[in-house]
Protein backbone atom coordinates (compact mmCIF):
# COMPACT_ATOMS: atom_id res chain seq x y z
CA UNK A 1 0.00 0.00 0.00
CA UNK A 2 1.46 3.35 -1.11
CA UNK A 3 2.11 5.59 1.92
CA UNK A 4 4.80 7.80 0.38
CA UNK A 5 4.56 11.46 1.33
CA UNK A 6 6.44 14.34 -0.29
CA UNK A 7 6.97 17.47 1.86
CA UNK A 8 7.97 20.65 0.04
CA UNK A 9 9.17 23.67 2.02
CA UNK A 10 11.98 26.19 1.48
CA UNK A 11 12.85 26.04 5.21
CA UNK A 12 15.08 23.02 6.00
CA UNK A 13 14.20 23.31 9.70
CA UNK A 14 10.50 22.84 8.89
CA UNK A 15 11.25 19.80 6.76
CA UNK A 16 13.31 18.32 9.58
CA UNK A 17 10.47 18.90 12.03
CA UNK A 18 7.95 17.13 9.79
CA UNK A 19 10.27 14.15 9.39
CA UNK A 20 10.78 14.00 13.15
CA UNK A 21 7.02 14.23 13.81
CA UNK A 22 6.23 11.36 11.46
CA UNK A 23 9.33 9.27 11.99
CA UNK A 24 8.62 5.61 11.44
CA UNK A 25 4.99 6.24 10.47
CA UNK A 26 5.32 6.90 6.74
CA UNK A 27 7.84 6.93 3.89
CA UNK A 28 8.83 10.61 3.93
CA UNK A 29 10.66 12.41 1.09
CA UNK A 30 11.45 16.15 1.14
CA UNK A 31 12.15 18.90 -1.38
CA UNK A 32 13.23 22.51 -0.83
CA UNK A 33 11.34 24.25 -3.66
CA UNK A 34 8.55 23.77 -6.14
CA UNK A 35 11.02 23.03 -8.92
CA UNK A 36 12.82 20.50 -6.71
CA UNK A 37 9.45 18.98 -5.81
CA UNK A 38 8.53 18.48 -9.47
CA UNK A 39 11.84 16.72 -10.14
CA UNK A 40 11.35 14.52 -7.05
CA UNK A 41 7.84 13.66 -8.14
CA UNK A 42 9.09 12.54 -11.54
CA UNK A 43 12.08 10.61 -10.26
CA UNK A 44 10.72 9.01 -7.07
CA UNK A 45 6.94 8.92 -7.57
CA UNK A 46 4.22 7.94 -7.36
CA UNK A 47 3.42 9.61 -4.02
CA UNK A 48 0.15 9.11 -2.18
CA UNK A 49 0.32 12.62 -0.66
CA UNK A 50 2.14 15.85 -1.46
CA UNK A 51 2.22 18.54 1.26
CA UNK A 52 3.52 21.98 0.34
CA UNK A 53 4.15 25.26 2.10
CA UNK A 54 2.26 28.19 0.56
CA UNK A 55 4.91 30.90 0.71
CA UNK A 56 7.98 29.84 -1.28
CA UNK A 57 10.24 31.85 -3.59
CA UNK A 58 9.70 31.27 -7.28
CA UNK A 59 6.83 28.80 -7.52
CA UNK A 60 4.42 29.23 -4.59
CA UNK A 61 2.48 26.38 -3.03
CA UNK A 62 -0.73 26.83 -5.06
CA UNK A 63 1.23 26.97 -8.32
CA UNK A 64 3.29 23.93 -7.34
CA UNK A 65 0.25 21.86 -6.39
CA UNK A 66 -1.37 22.79 -9.68
CA UNK A 67 1.64 21.25 -11.45
CA UNK A 68 1.37 18.20 -9.20
CA UNK A 69 -2.28 17.83 -10.17
CA UNK A 70 -1.32 17.85 -13.84
CA UNK A 71 1.54 15.38 -13.43
CA UNK A 72 -0.06 13.06 -10.85
CA UNK A 73 -3.81 13.72 -10.70
CA UNK A 74 -4.48 10.93 -8.20
CA UNK A 75 -2.01 12.20 -5.60
CA UNK A 76 -3.76 13.89 -2.66
CA UNK A 77 -2.55 17.47 -2.20
CA UNK A 78 -2.37 19.40 1.12
CA UNK A 79 -1.31 23.01 1.61
CA UNK A 80 0.33 24.60 4.68
CA UNK A 81 -0.07 28.33 5.27
CA UNK A 82 0.73 30.79 8.02
CA UNK A 83 -2.50 32.68 7.35
CA UNK A 84 -5.61 32.00 5.33
CA UNK A 85 -8.58 33.81 3.90
CA UNK A 86 -11.44 32.58 1.71
CA UNK A 87 -9.95 34.19 -1.40
CA UNK A 88 -6.69 32.35 -0.84
CA UNK A 89 -8.55 29.10 -0.21
CA UNK A 90 -10.55 29.51 -3.43
CA UNK A 91 -7.35 30.14 -5.39
CA UNK A 92 -5.63 27.15 -3.84
CA UNK A 93 -8.53 24.82 -4.56
CA UNK A 94 -9.09 26.11 -8.09
CA UNK A 95 -5.42 26.00 -9.04
CA UNK A 96 -4.16 23.07 -7.01
CA UNK A 97 -7.26 21.03 -6.21
CA UNK A 98 -6.16 20.79 -2.58
CA UNK A 99 -7.65 18.23 -0.22
CA UNK A 100 -7.11 20.25 2.95
CA UNK A 101 -5.64 23.58 4.02
CA UNK A 102 -3.61 23.40 7.27
CA UNK A 103 -2.51 26.31 9.41
CA UNK A 104 1.13 26.78 10.47
CA UNK A 105 2.45 25.94 12.96
CA UNK A 106 0.67 22.60 12.60
CA UNK A 107 0.37 20.37 15.66
CA UNK A 108 1.37 16.75 15.28
CA UNK A 109 -2.17 15.52 16.03
CA UNK A 110 -3.70 17.81 13.40
CA UNK A 111 -1.12 16.77 10.82
CA UNK A 112 -1.59 13.08 11.58
CA UNK A 113 -5.37 13.35 11.30
CA UNK A 114 -5.10 15.16 7.96
CA UNK A 115 -2.65 12.60 6.58
CA UNK A 116 -4.80 9.68 7.76
CA UNK A 117 -7.87 11.16 6.09
CA UNK A 118 -5.90 11.92 2.92
CA UNK A 119 -4.54 8.37 2.71
CA UNK A 120 -8.04 6.96 3.11
CA UNK A 121 -9.27 9.23 0.34
CA UNK A 122 -6.28 8.31 -1.88
CA UNK A 123 -6.84 4.58 -1.60
CA UNK A 124 -10.59 4.97 -2.01
CA UNK A 125 -10.00 7.15 -5.07
CA UNK A 126 -7.95 4.40 -6.67
CA UNK A 127 -11.24 2.60 -7.19
CA UNK A 128 -13.37 5.57 -8.21
CA UNK A 129 -14.60 5.18 -11.75
CA UNK A 130 -15.10 7.77 -14.46
CA UNK A 131 -17.63 7.05 -17.17
CA UNK A 132 -16.02 7.94 -20.46
CA UNK A 133 -15.77 6.37 -23.92
CA UNK A 134 -12.22 6.06 -25.27
CA UNK A 135 -11.12 3.96 -28.22
CA UNK A 136 -8.62 1.25 -27.28
CA UNK A 137 -6.76 -1.61 -28.97
CA UNK A 138 -5.99 -4.97 -27.41
CA UNK A 139 -2.82 -6.87 -28.26
CA UNK A 140 -1.28 -10.11 -27.08
CA UNK A 141 1.38 -9.27 -24.52
CA UNK A 142 4.00 -11.57 -26.05
CA UNK A 143 3.76 -10.64 -29.74
CA UNK A 144 1.92 -7.29 -29.67
CA UNK A 145 -0.26 -8.74 -32.40
CA UNK A 146 -3.53 -6.83 -32.54
CA UNK A 147 -6.43 -8.87 -31.20
CA UNK A 148 -9.37 -6.48 -31.56
CA UNK A 149 -10.59 -2.96 -30.90
CA UNK A 150 -13.10 -1.82 -28.32
CA UNK A 151 -13.99 1.22 -26.23
CA UNK A 152 -14.07 1.97 -22.52
CA UNK A 153 -17.35 2.14 -20.63
CA UNK A 154 -15.71 3.38 -17.44
CA UNK A 155 -12.16 3.63 -16.14
CA UNK A 156 -10.25 3.82 -12.88
CA UNK A 157 -6.61 3.67 -11.84
CA UNK A 158 -6.90 -0.03 -11.09
CA UNK A 159 -8.90 -1.21 -14.06
CA UNK A 160 -11.34 -0.68 -16.89
CA UNK A 161 -14.69 -1.92 -18.12
CA UNK A 162 -14.65 -2.46 -21.87
CA UNK A 163 -17.59 -2.53 -24.26
CA UNK A 164 -17.96 -3.09 -27.98
CA UNK A 165 -16.00 -6.35 -28.00
CA UNK A 166 -16.80 -8.57 -30.98
CA UNK A 167 -15.14 -11.64 -29.46
CA UNK A 168 -15.31 -12.55 -25.77
CA UNK A 169 -12.00 -12.31 -23.91
CA UNK A 170 -10.53 -15.33 -22.17
CA UNK A 171 -10.87 -15.14 -18.40
CA UNK A 172 -7.47 -14.73 -16.76
CA UNK A 173 -5.76 -13.81 -20.01
CA UNK A 174 -3.12 -11.06 -20.00
CA UNK A 175 -3.31 -8.48 -22.76
CA UNK A 176 -1.65 -5.19 -23.59
CA UNK A 177 -4.18 -2.38 -23.80
CA UNK A 178 -3.33 0.65 -25.93
CA UNK A 179 -5.00 4.04 -25.60
CA UNK A 180 -3.54 6.62 -27.95
CA UNK A 181 0.21 6.24 -27.76
CA UNK A 182 0.19 4.70 -24.26
CA UNK A 183 0.00 1.05 -23.26
CA UNK A 184 -0.05 -1.12 -20.15
CA UNK A 185 -0.64 -4.80 -19.31
CA UNK A 186 -4.11 -5.83 -18.13
CA UNK A 187 -5.59 -9.10 -16.89
CA UNK A 188 -9.14 -10.17 -17.78
CA UNK A 189 -11.05 -10.63 -14.50
CA UNK A 190 -14.52 -11.10 -15.96
CA UNK A 191 -16.04 -11.50 -19.42
CA UNK A 192 -19.64 -10.86 -20.48
CA UNK A 193 -21.95 -13.69 -21.45
CA UNK A 194 -23.66 -13.84 -24.84
CA UNK A 195 -27.37 -13.07 -24.71
CA UNK A 196 -27.13 -11.00 -21.52
CA UNK A 197 -26.75 -7.30 -20.76
CA UNK A 198 -22.99 -7.79 -20.38
CA UNK A 199 -22.49 -9.26 -23.85
CA UNK A 200 -19.55 -7.56 -25.58
CA UNK A 201 -18.18 -6.31 -22.27
CA UNK A 202 -15.26 -7.31 -20.06
CA UNK A 203 -13.57 -6.17 -16.86
CA UNK A 204 -9.78 -5.86 -16.80
CA UNK A 205 -7.42 -5.06 -13.95
CA UNK A 206 -4.27 -3.07 -14.65
CA UNK A 207 -1.05 -4.91 -13.84
CA UNK A 208 0.90 -1.64 -13.78
CA UNK A 209 -1.37 0.67 -11.73
CA UNK A 210 1.25 3.40 -11.58
CA UNK A 211 0.96 3.89 -15.35
CA UNK A 212 -1.30 6.73 -16.43
CA UNK A 213 -2.47 5.02 -19.61
CA UNK A 214 -5.48 7.25 -20.15
CA UNK A 215 -3.64 10.59 -20.42
CA UNK A 216 -6.91 12.47 -20.80
CA UNK A 217 -7.07 16.05 -22.02
CA UNK A 218 -8.93 18.47 -19.73
CA UNK A 219 -11.64 18.87 -22.37
CA UNK A 220 -12.34 15.13 -22.22
CA UNK A 221 -13.01 15.05 -18.49
CA UNK A 222 -13.91 18.66 -17.74
CA UNK A 223 -17.00 17.76 -15.75
CA UNK A 224 -15.33 14.83 -14.01
CA UNK A 225 -12.32 16.98 -13.09
CA UNK A 226 -14.59 19.56 -11.49
CA UNK A 227 -16.50 16.85 -9.68
CA UNK A 228 -13.33 15.12 -8.51
CA UNK A 229 -12.02 18.41 -7.16
CA UNK A 230 -15.24 19.07 -5.30
CA UNK A 231 -15.35 15.48 -4.09
CA UNK A 232 -11.86 15.92 -2.58
CA UNK A 233 -13.17 18.91 -0.65
CA UNK A 234 -16.29 17.01 0.39
CA UNK A 235 -14.29 14.00 1.56
CA UNK A 236 -12.18 16.26 3.76
CA UNK A 237 -15.26 17.78 5.37
CA UNK A 238 -16.85 14.61 6.67
CA UNK A 239 -15.63 13.03 9.93
CA UNK A 240 -13.39 9.96 9.92
CA UNK A 241 -13.23 9.46 13.71
CA UNK A 242 -15.95 9.17 16.38
CA UNK A 243 -14.76 10.45 19.79
CA UNK A 244 -15.95 7.97 22.45
CA UNK A 245 -18.90 8.68 24.72
CA UNK A 246 -20.06 6.51 27.62
CA UNK A 247 -23.71 7.61 27.75
CA UNK A 248 -24.49 8.27 24.09
CA UNK A 249 -24.39 6.06 20.99
CA UNK A 250 -24.31 8.06 17.77
CA UNK A 251 -23.83 7.78 14.00
CA UNK A 252 -23.96 10.08 10.99
CA UNK A 253 -24.20 9.75 7.22
CA UNK A 254 -24.52 11.99 4.18
CA UNK A 255 -26.06 10.83 0.89
CA UNK A 256 -25.37 13.28 -1.91
CA UNK A 257 -27.93 13.75 -4.64
CA UNK A 258 -25.07 14.18 -7.08
CA UNK A 259 -21.30 13.77 -6.88
CA UNK A 260 -21.10 17.26 -5.33
CA UNK A 261 -23.08 18.02 -2.18
CA UNK A 262 -23.89 21.05 -0.07
CA UNK A 263 -24.56 19.20 3.21
CA UNK A 264 -22.04 18.71 6.00
CA UNK A 265 -21.89 16.96 9.37
CA UNK A 266 -19.09 16.58 11.88
CA UNK A 267 -18.08 15.18 15.26
CA UNK A 268 -15.84 17.54 17.24
CA UNK A 269 -13.56 16.16 19.94
CA UNK A 270 -13.96 18.63 22.82
CA UNK A 271 -12.05 16.62 25.39
CA UNK A 272 -12.75 13.52 27.51
CA UNK A 273 -16.48 12.83 27.68
CA UNK A 274 -17.46 15.77 25.47
CA UNK A 275 -18.33 15.76 21.77
CA UNK A 276 -19.61 18.48 19.48
CA UNK A 277 -22.25 17.57 16.90
CA UNK A 278 -22.57 19.68 13.75
CA UNK A 279 -25.04 19.42 10.88
CA UNK A 280 -25.06 22.20 8.28
CA UNK A 281 -26.34 23.09 4.84
CA UNK A 282 -24.76 25.81 2.71
CA UNK A 283 -26.94 27.74 0.29
CA UNK A 284 -26.34 26.85 -3.34
CA UNK A 285 -24.65 23.79 -4.76
CA UNK A 286 -21.50 22.72 -6.55
CA UNK A 287 -17.90 23.81 -6.03
CA UNK A 288 -18.70 27.32 -4.67
CA UNK A 289 -20.84 25.78 -1.92
CA UNK A 290 -18.19 23.16 -1.18
CA UNK A 291 -15.54 25.88 -0.84
CA UNK A 292 -17.62 27.82 1.67
CA UNK A 293 -18.21 24.65 3.64
CA UNK A 294 -14.49 23.85 3.54
CA UNK A 295 -13.77 27.26 5.03
CA UNK A 296 -16.43 26.69 7.68
CA UNK A 297 -15.04 23.27 8.60
CA UNK A 298 -11.50 24.59 8.80
CA UNK A 299 -12.53 27.41 11.10
CA UNK A 300 -14.51 25.08 13.34
CA UNK A 301 -11.63 22.66 13.76
CA UNK A 302 -8.98 25.33 14.25
CA UNK A 303 -10.97 27.04 17.00
CA UNK A 304 -11.75 23.75 18.72
CA UNK A 305 -8.09 22.73 18.52
CA UNK A 306 -7.22 26.04 20.16
CA UNK A 307 -9.41 25.15 23.12
CA UNK A 308 -12.36 27.40 22.33
CA UNK A 309 -15.52 25.76 23.74
CA UNK A 310 -17.87 28.74 24.03
CA UNK A 311 -20.41 27.99 21.30
CA UNK A 312 -21.67 31.57 21.10
CA UNK A 313 -18.19 33.00 20.69
CA UNK A 314 -17.30 30.32 18.16
CA UNK A 315 -20.38 30.97 16.03
CA UNK A 316 -20.00 34.75 16.18
CA UNK A 317 -16.49 34.36 14.81
CA UNK A 318 -17.71 32.01 12.06
CA UNK A 319 -20.47 34.42 11.09
CA UNK A 320 -18.08 37.35 10.69
CA UNK A 321 -15.71 35.21 8.65
CA UNK A 322 -18.46 34.04 6.31
CA UNK A 323 -20.01 37.51 6.05
CA UNK A 324 -16.72 39.14 5.07
CA UNK A 325 -15.37 36.49 2.72
CA UNK A 326 -18.38 34.79 1.12
CA UNK A 327 -20.22 35.94 -1.98
CA UNK A 328 -23.36 38.01 -1.50
CA UNK A 329 -26.39 35.99 -0.38
CA UNK A 330 -24.22 32.97 0.46
CA UNK A 331 -25.27 31.68 3.87
CA UNK A 332 -25.21 28.55 6.01
CA UNK A 333 -27.89 26.97 8.20
CA UNK A 334 -26.21 25.11 11.03
CA UNK A 335 -27.02 23.16 14.17
CA UNK A 336 -24.22 22.72 16.69
CA UNK A 337 -24.48 20.98 20.04
CA UNK A 338 -22.00 20.13 22.80
CA UNK A 339 -22.83 16.94 24.65
CA UNK A 340 -21.39 16.10 28.07
CA UNK A 341 -21.22 12.56 29.45
CA UNK A 342 -21.06 13.84 33.01
CA UNK A 343 -24.38 15.74 32.92
CA UNK A 344 -26.07 13.94 29.98
CA UNK A 345 -26.78 17.46 28.70
CA UNK A 346 -26.72 18.74 25.12
CA UNK A 347 -26.10 22.49 24.95
CA UNK A 348 -26.96 23.75 21.47
CA UNK A 349 -27.38 26.63 19.09
CA UNK A 350 -29.65 26.28 16.06
CA UNK A 351 -28.74 28.78 13.35
CA UNK A 352 -31.87 28.73 11.20
CA UNK A 353 -31.54 24.99 10.64
CA UNK A 354 -34.22 22.35 10.24
CA UNK A 355 -35.27 21.69 13.89
CA UNK A 356 -33.87 18.39 15.19
CA UNK A 357 -36.46 16.12 16.81
CA UNK A 358 -36.01 14.44 20.18
CA UNK A 359 -38.18 11.38 20.76
CA UNK A 360 -38.49 10.68 24.48
CA UNK A 361 -38.85 7.18 25.94
CA UNK A 362 -42.46 7.95 26.88
CA UNK A 363 -43.36 8.98 23.34
CA UNK A 364 -43.20 12.75 23.86
CA UNK A 365 -41.57 14.78 21.08
CA UNK A 366 -39.41 17.87 21.54
CA UNK A 367 -38.13 20.03 18.69
CA UNK A 368 -34.85 21.90 19.07
CA UNK A 369 -35.99 25.09 17.36
CA UNK A 370 -33.85 27.93 16.04
CA UNK A 371 -32.03 30.08 18.58
CA UNK A 372 -30.32 32.29 15.97
CA UNK A 373 -30.54 33.27 12.35
CA UNK A 374 -28.41 31.80 9.57
CA UNK A 375 -24.64 32.37 9.39
CA UNK A 376 -22.96 34.68 6.91
CA UNK A 377 -25.89 36.83 5.84
CA UNK A 378 -25.78 39.63 8.44
CA UNK A 379 -22.87 41.47 10.05
CA UNK A 380 -24.80 42.06 13.26
CA UNK A 381 -25.47 38.58 14.57
CA UNK A 382 -26.15 37.08 17.96
CA UNK A 383 -27.51 33.85 19.34
CA UNK A 384 -28.85 32.29 22.49
CA UNK A 385 -27.73 29.01 24.00
CA UNK A 386 -30.31 26.34 24.82
CA UNK A 387 -29.94 22.99 26.55
CA UNK A 388 -31.74 19.68 26.78
CA UNK A 389 -31.03 16.63 28.93
CA UNK A 390 -31.09 13.16 27.37
CA UNK A 391 -32.40 10.23 29.37
CA UNK A 392 -31.73 6.54 28.69
CA UNK A 393 -33.63 5.45 25.57
CA UNK A 394 -34.17 8.95 24.14
CA UNK A 395 -33.47 9.20 20.40
CA UNK A 396 -32.34 12.42 18.74
CA UNK A 397 -32.43 13.05 14.98
CA UNK A 398 -30.41 15.95 13.58
CA UNK A 399 -31.00 16.17 9.83
CA UNK A 400 -31.12 18.39 6.78
CA UNK A 401 -34.32 19.13 4.89
CA UNK A 402 -33.39 16.58 2.23
CA UNK A 403 -34.78 13.94 4.61
CA UNK A 404 -38.15 15.48 5.46
CA UNK A 405 -38.77 17.15 2.06
CA UNK A 406 -38.29 14.01 -0.03
CA UNK A 407 -41.33 13.79 -2.29
CA UNK A 408 -43.45 10.66 -2.76
CA UNK A 409 -45.92 9.50 -5.41
CA UNK A 410 -48.56 12.16 -4.85
CA UNK A 411 -46.06 14.95 -4.28
CA UNK A 412 -46.48 14.62 -0.53
CA UNK A 413 -43.30 15.06 1.52
CA UNK A 414 -41.81 12.41 3.80
CA UNK A 415 -42.20 14.87 6.65
CA UNK A 416 -41.65 14.85 10.40
CA UNK A 417 -44.49 12.42 11.09
CA UNK A 418 -42.96 9.59 9.03
CA UNK A 419 -39.54 10.36 10.45
CA UNK A 420 -40.85 10.11 14.02
CA UNK A 421 -42.77 6.93 13.22
CA UNK A 422 -39.58 5.32 11.85
CA UNK A 423 -37.57 6.46 14.86
CA UNK A 424 -40.16 5.08 17.26
CA UNK A 425 -40.38 1.73 15.47
CA UNK A 426 -36.60 1.26 15.65
CA UNK A 427 -35.72 3.01 18.90
CA UNK A 428 -34.50 -0.22 20.51
CA UNK A 429 -31.65 -0.60 18.01
CA UNK A 430 -28.19 0.95 17.96
CA UNK A 431 -27.83 4.43 16.44
CA UNK A 432 -26.23 3.17 13.21
CA UNK A 433 -29.10 0.75 12.61
CA UNK A 434 -31.74 3.39 13.35
CA UNK A 435 -30.00 5.63 10.83
CA UNK A 436 -30.06 2.92 8.16
CA UNK A 437 -33.76 2.24 8.79
CA UNK A 438 -34.60 5.93 8.31
CA UNK A 439 -32.63 6.04 5.06
CA UNK A 440 -34.40 2.89 3.86
CA UNK A 441 -37.80 4.39 4.71
CA UNK A 442 -36.98 7.56 2.77
CA UNK A 443 -35.71 5.52 -0.18
CA UNK A 444 -38.91 3.44 -0.29
CA UNK A 445 -41.09 6.56 -0.02
CA UNK A 446 -39.29 8.58 -2.70
CA UNK A 447 -40.62 8.77 -6.25
CA UNK A 448 -37.91 9.13 -8.90
CA UNK A 449 -34.32 10.18 -8.38
CA UNK A 450 -33.00 11.80 -5.21
CA UNK A 451 -33.46 15.55 -5.63
CA UNK A 452 -31.52 16.93 -2.67
CA UNK A 453 -28.63 15.96 -0.42
CA UNK A 454 -29.68 14.03 2.67
CA UNK A 455 -27.70 14.22 5.90
CA UNK A 456 -28.74 12.45 9.07
CA UNK A 457 -27.18 12.22 12.53
CA UNK A 458 -28.79 9.87 15.05
CA UNK A 459 -27.93 9.89 18.76
CA UNK A 460 -29.39 7.43 21.29
CA UNK A 461 -28.92 7.85 25.04
CA UNK A 462 -27.82 4.74 26.93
Amino acid sequence: MNQKILFVDDEPAALGLYKQMLKGEFDIVTAVSGEDGIATLRNLGPFAIVISDMQMPGMNGAQFLNRVRQLAPNTIRLLLSGHVDLSGAVTAVNEGGIFRLLMKPCDESVLMEAITAALACYHQGKEERVRIELQVHLRRSTSFQKVQSAHTADISNSGVRLAGLEVALQLGGVLTLECGNRRAPFRVVWSGTAGTDTAGQAGLECLAPGTDIWDLFPSQIENDELLNRARDVQCALLPHVKPPLRTLDYAGHCIQARMVGGDYYDFLDLGPGEVGFVVADVSGKGIPAALVMASLQGSLHSQCDAGLKDLRQLLASLNIHLYKHSANQRFVTLFIGRYSDASRTLQFVNCGHNPPVLLRTGGEVERLNATATVLGLFSDWECSLAAVQLEIGDVLSIHTDGITETAGKSGEEFGDARLLETLGRNRGHEAAQILRRVEEAVEQFRLGEQADDMTLLIARAR
